[in-house]
């Protein structure tokens, strides 16, 4: 019998943008069952959980005797029914003894609130950006946020634009934790060299605007004839980046590297004199929590150039660690480009000052701390089935 669990609600499948659910992994201590996709289509350890879960003796008997193809096609049939997810749900978390869930994302919390309501397991909901933000997704589980928010033991907000959004959709104030994330070790030990070389490491998406950061750079070349542009990622946007550099005729400027693993990206921080984002909220009210990218490049000494959005604004000390500019301020954005590529011992000064404030602030021990006392807290309220299998 394993020992008692939390079990991590992931969603996608590991991406490289989402370091900060693979720290939680990784980090948060005691046993963890992991479920990557979504509600009711969870997987572990790549295997969907209602092939392999159940409480109802003859599907049992079924799942024993045949392969797991054809006991898939014979359960499928009454697959929609609530009662049928219950029953695997059940049987996997009794399996696994999970004793607390980490919902990352509202909504997964939102969905798999019933059912850890039913079993008296308690919840804690990780809320990382587009979640609170993003209008065309929370109208879709704006009626079902309350529900959620009353039954979760802590709900975990990444930046204080998003605990003003929780809060106007239904969460109280007093369950809210506010714990942006940390940047990990390593960062630290980068040294860069300060070299005229401006990086942006992110997702090609409409929140962080990345044809806003090439727009600027096309004014920085037609003052500086020294400066580049490394721009690490992948995503909807990126071609149009592309073309753009191509018509005004600075593509030999930038370059696109796509995405690149923590490897291949660390010796390219070392080899930058700023950080760049122009992060913006989109006409459908998206924004950033507290971009990760943006605290583990000042924990690599590098200031950074973004814009006045969300939890940047309390990451970034403009004027002491970096320089804010107003979002879609294209031509703010390209004079304090300038004024860090002309100015190499500000830029240093900056960057010291950077590396200070997230090892101070930002830190991922600290961030991996609060959450622990979230997991910890609620797992002492564990109830019902959960604390049967639990003990």
């Amino acid at each position: 019998m394993p020992a008692s669990s939390l079990c991590i609600l992931k969603g996608h499948i590991p991406l490289l943008s989402e370091t900060f659910i693979e720290s939680h992994i990784e980090r948060l201590r005691g046993g963890k069952a992991v479920l990557y996709n979504f509600f009711p289509e969870y997987t572990f350890n790549g295997r969907q959980i209602r092939c392999f879960f159940t409480r109802r003796p003859l599907l049992r008997k079924l799942k024993r005797l045949l392969p797991a193809f054809i006991y898939g096609k014979i359960e499928s049939r009454s697959y929609s029914s609530s009662l049928v997810v219950r029953d695997f749900l059940w049987a996997f978390f009794q399996q696994q003894r999970v004793n607390c869930i980490l919902a990352e994302y509202g909504f997964n919390g939102v969905d798999i609130c019933p059912v850890a309501r039913e079993l008296g397991i308690p919840l804690v909901v990780h809320f990382h950006g587009h979640d609170a933000h993003r209008e065309p997704d929370v109208a879709v589980y704006r009626d079902r946020f309350p529900a959620m928010f009353k039954y979760a033991h802590s709900i975990i907000s990444v930046s204080n634009l998003m605990t003003e959004k929780l809060i106007q959709l239904g969460a109280p104030p007093e369950k809210i934790v506010y714990n942006p994330y940390g940047a990990r070790e390593y960062f630290f030990d980068v040294q860069p060299d300060y070299r005229p070389v401006l990086i942006a490491v992110g997702r090609f998406a409409d929140i962080k605007a990345p044809y806003l950061t090439v727009a600027a750079f096309r004014e920085v070349c037609r003052h500086n004839a020294d400066a580049r542009l490394v721009m690490i990622g992948d995503g909807p946007l990126l071609e149009c980046c592309r073309s753009l550099a191509r018509t005004w005729n600075i593509h030999q400027r930038i370059e696109f590297t796509g995405p690149l693993n923590h490897q291949q990206f660390l010796p390219r921080l070392s080899q930058a004199r700023a950080f760049v984002q122009h992060s913006v909220t989109t006409s459908y009210g998206d924004a950033e929590g507290t971009p990760n990218s943006i605290l583990e490049a000042q924990a690599a000494a590098l200031p950074v150039i973004s814009t006045r959005h969300a939890g940047i604004n309390e990451a970034v000390v403009s004027g002491t660690t970096g320089l804010l500019v107003d979002e879609r301020d294209v031509d703010g954005m390209a004079q304090a480009m300038l004024q860090l590529l002309g100015n190499e011992s500000f830029a240093r000064k900056l960057g010291t000052a950077a590396r200070d404030h997230i090892r101070r602030n930002y830190s991922i021990q600290r961030h991996i701390d609060v959450l622990q006392q979230c997991v910890d807290a609620a797992t002492e309220t564990a109830s019902g089935a959960c604390r049967r299998w639990g003990q």
